[in-house]
This record gives structure tokens, C-alpha cells and sequence, in this order.
């Protein structure tokens, strides 16, 4: 038998209070604008993985759920990923055995692969406009492309040897823009947890690193700060979102 959870997702309004200094008191003018309001979406947890034997959802989905991707939050509750490069693999579909099977078979590689792409061109993008703010010199395209484009190719030449699955869950869930509405999407969320051995991910790393010719001392800081970038990734989606909140938090 299903069951069905409701979760009311959205945020708390952080009202601002003007405090004095030591005992002056500030007289506020009177005008004020209109308190802000916050759009929520109504989310129904309709059927999950196990439901019907009444199981718990598992608290490493509660976590990745919440956007605690981290060794640190996983590896004290989940077995099987001590020593070992986590990616966390987060689908959204339909068609819940399509979503997995694309996921497990196809995006698991791909999207890694897109994600160090991803990382690449926003951390060779952002060194590029850091520099021309200090020497006051912005760098030609063409230059710009082909440093992108050498910095690409060393991260596609980094191998997943070994990668395996330590876990997946599914759950399907129910979306409407309020309470009452009779307007919903349905769909389901495919969580999956991968792992390689660490120390062959981060030699790899620093092999595709090496092999960029860049020595300049800016070089040198953008290859640094890649690296550990790459190493400290961990998820991926074919939700677009998804990946770049986790990108930001890198």
C-alpha cells in the first residue's frame, strides 16, 4: 500500500531590525513598503522505494536531498564508501525504469564527464576576467578559446576505471504551485551514489593537470584551484539546477 507524505517546501520571511548604538534610538520614518512574499511549491511524496513493505526512506537520500553531498555527511551513513571518489547521481523522468536505466547505463559517465567540463569552463572563465582586472589587459578570444579548450581536453582525457554502484533509491513525487490546486506534475527522483578508488581518481587529476603546458604563475594558481575543485565535485543531474547549486558550493 502506498503512502503518501505531505511536505510543504518553502522558506521562512527573515524580517531586518534596525538596532541603535548604546542607548540612541533611531525614529523611523513611517514609509514602508510591502513585506515580501515568497513563492512555495506544495510537494507530495506519492510512492517510494520500499514503501509498500513500510520502510524508512534511507537517511543518506534525506541527506543528499538536502544538499549534503559531502564524504563526510555520507561516509558516516552509508557502507561502501570509505576510500573511495563518491558522485552522486541525481535523475529526474517520467518513466521511472527509463530514468534508471538511462542513468545506470548512460548519464552516470556522461554527466561526470560534462560536469569536469562545466567546472573547467567556469574556473578557466573566471581566472581569465581575475587577471584582466589586475594587469587592466583583457586576453583576445581566440587566446581565451584555446587555453579553454587545452584546459578540456586534459579533463577529458581523466578515466572512471573501476567506477561501480554503492547505492540507489527512487521516489516519486507530486508538485503543485499551492495547496489546493488542481494543477500538479508528477514525476520521479532517481538517487544513485558511485564510487572509484580516491587515490587512482586524484592521480588522475594531477596527471591532466601536469599535462598542461601553463607554468605561469597564474597558470600554475588556475591548475591549483582546478584540481581541487575537481576532486571535491561530486554531483551530477540531468537538472541543470542541481548541478549548479553544487558547483557553487565547490
Amino acid at each position: 500500500m502506498k503512502k503518501s507524505i505531505s511536505v510543504l517546501v518553502g522558506v521562512l520571511a527573515v524580517s531586518a531590525m534596525l538596532v541603535g548604538c548604546g542607548t540612541t534610538k533611531v525614529a523611523g520614518s513611517g514609509i514602508k513598503g510591502k513585506a515580501a512574499t515568497v513563492k512555495k511549491n506544495y510537494v507530495t511524496i506519492v510512492d517510494y522505494q520500499g514503501a509498500s513493505f513500510g520502510s524508512e526512506i534511507p537517511q543518506w537520500v534525506v541527506e543528499v536531498g538536502n544538499g549534503n553531498y559531502s564524504s563526510e555527511y555520507l561516509s558516516s551513513i552509508m557502507p561502501g564508501i570509505s576510500g573511495k571518489k563518491a558522485f552522486v547521481a541525481i535523475a529526474r523522468g517520467d518513466n521511472l525504469e527509463y530514468t534508471k536505466q538511462w542513468t545506470d547505463l548512460v548519464d552516470i559517465e556522461v554527466q561526470v564527464g560534462d560536469e569536469m567540463q562545466r567546472i573547467v569552463g567556469k574556473a578557466v572563465s573566471a581566472a581569465q576576467k581575475g587577471s584582466s582586472k589586475q594587469v587592466g589587459d583583457e586576453k583576445e578570444a581566440t587566446k581565451l578559446e584555446q587555453e579553454l579548450n587545452m584546459y578540456k581536453q586534459a579533463v577529458a582525457a581523466v578515466e572512471l576505471n573501476g567506477l561501480e554502484k554503492i547505492a540507489s533509491y527512487w521516489i516519486q513525487k507530486e508538485v503543485k504551485p499551492s495547496k489546493n490546486s488542481k494543477e500538479s506534475k508528477v514525476y520521479y527522483e532517481y538517487f544513485s551514489v558511485w564510487g572509484m578508488d580516491q587515490k587512482l581518481y586524484n592521480i588522475q587529476i594531477k596527471n591532466a593537470m601536469d599535462s598542461i603546458t601553463d607554468n605561469t604563475d597564474e597558470g600554475k594558481a588556475l591548475k591549483e584551484a582546478l584540481s581541487l575543485k575537481l576532486q571535491n565535485m561530486m554531483v551530477t543531474s540531468n537538472d541543470s539546477t542541481v548541478s549548479e547549486e553544487a558547483e557553487e558550493s565547490l
